[in-house]
């Protein structure tokens, strides 16, 4: 395949800029693919400084605004149906939604607004778990003071409390994806101190296990239902501890996460970007489903490429009416390192008087891939560094003026 493609492919519209849509711009910007990225105000400068990305928009990301957007202000400016990306799952929810009114301008390969909101909304996924047998967590569900006070009585300790639907509220309130609760007295704490009585809340139980028992399925599935990528991972290591997002995972062979992620998918219906995420308990040894991730790639998506899995083409090519065959290369061992995460972990690290030696253990070994560095698209990890010593620095003088003063 020639570096840049013939002009005819259809540009990309990417909406959402953030750590998994990197691994969309850079996969298709190499191949000669023009990209469009949406992002808000939200996004990291880091995330908007790809040079594969030269189209950049501030716009909102979903509901009615997105879709105004979409329609009028990029459809308009194009010759062609674009490929439609969404990279957040108010995203996936809207256009799934506007489905009937994006057609016409865009292609796209997503499941059907009720598949869509089904797996999003984790009570409804929650239903669709424990009808068709998947093992789950057991979990409870609370709208207002009154059933929270019904929940922490029937759940065992410790859990974890996280919202149905992550929206911005939530992350407005909350600085974590979810919070831990040792005990009762914890949980009714945590929901005071952040005042989330109000929340509609998922309250679940507390699967035992480190970072290294969480393992994820990364799957394409194509627009006729077929499977045509799947790329096997576990964490190992997340950030914050045991409740985070991945800031280092490594591919593995795991043929049960495969057959289950798809049995999963290919139940609920799903077609596009997915994946499933599992947690082992180290009680019981069983792999248990935490949650589902459908219509868009999910943050570690980057390290299928470096497994020689490229996803994000295959995806581009299925949204383009391009047969394929199911993706068979696959390399075990291969790390992906995401480094904002890994950056906090090591301040972490730092101040509670762990070796760098202990921090630097888990690179040992494999081939390396990561969210932000790439020798041929430097800026991102360029911009996050400046972002980082410019923080730094503006805390030192700080310091320094608040000494003088005193």
């Amino acid at each position: 395949m020639s570096k840049y493609l013939d002009k005819s492919y259809p540009p990309v519209v990417v909406v959402g800029l953030n750590d998994a849509a990197l691994s969309i711009v850079r996969s298709l910007g190499r191949k000669g693919i023009r990209i469009i990225g949406l992002y808000d105000d939200d996004c990291h400068d880091y995330y908007t400084s790809s040079k594969y990305c030269p189209v950049k928009l501030r716009r909102p990301l979903y509901d009615e605004p997105l879709v105004d957007t979409l329609i009028k202000d990029v459809a308009s400016s194009l010759k062609e149906l674009a490929v439609i990306f969404c990279t957040n799952d108010n995203t996936v929810l809207t256009v799934s939604k506007y489905e009937d009114e994006l057609r016409p301008f865009f292609r796209f390969v997503l499941p059907p607004y009720e598949v869509t909101n089904g797996q999003i909304s984790k009570r409804e996924f929650h239903k669709f778990a424990l009808s068709n047998s998947f093992l789950v967590p057991n979990t409870f569900f609370a709208n207002g003071p009154e059933e929270i006070e019904k929940g922490v009585e029937k759940i065992s300790f410790p859990c974890v409390i996280k919202p149905e639907f992550r929206d911005r509220t939530w992350e407005e309130k909350v600085p974590v994806k979810v919070l831990y609760a040792e005990s009762k007295q914890n949980f009714l704490n945590l929901i005071r101190e952040y005042q989330i009585q109000q929340t509609s809340l998922v309250i679940q139980e507390w699967i035992d296990g480190d970072d290294s028992e969480v393992y994820f399925c990364l799957s394409y599935i194509g627009r006729n239902h077929k499977p045509l990528a799947v790329c096997v991972a576990r964490k190992l290591r997340q950030y914050p501890h045991l409740t985070g997002s991945t800031s280092v995972a490594e591919t593995v062979l795991h043929p049960e996460i495969a057959v289950e992620s798809l049995r999963l998918l290919n139940t609920a219906g799903c077609i596009g970007f997915c994946s499933v995420e599992f947690k082992q308990s180290k009680r019981d040894g069983r792999f248990y489903v935490t949650e589902p991730t459908i219509g868009r790639p999910d943050t570690q998506e980057g390290i299928c490429i470096g497994a020689g899995i490229d996803i994000p083409w295959i995806a581009y090519l299925d949204a383009i009416g391009q047969d394929l065959v199911p993706s068979g290369e696959f390399k075990k061992g291969i790390k992906w390192i995401n480094e904002p995460l890994e950056f906090y972990t090591f301040q972490d690290y730092f101040r509670n008087g762990f070796r760098l030696r202990d921090f630097m253990s888990i690179y040992k070994g494999g081939r390396r891939s990561y969210a932000l560095w790439a020798h041929d698209d430097p800026v991102p990890v360029l911009t996050f560094l400046k972002e980082k010593i410019g923080k730094g620095a503006g805390r030192l003088l700080k310091l320094h003026s608040n000494r003088q003063l005193s």
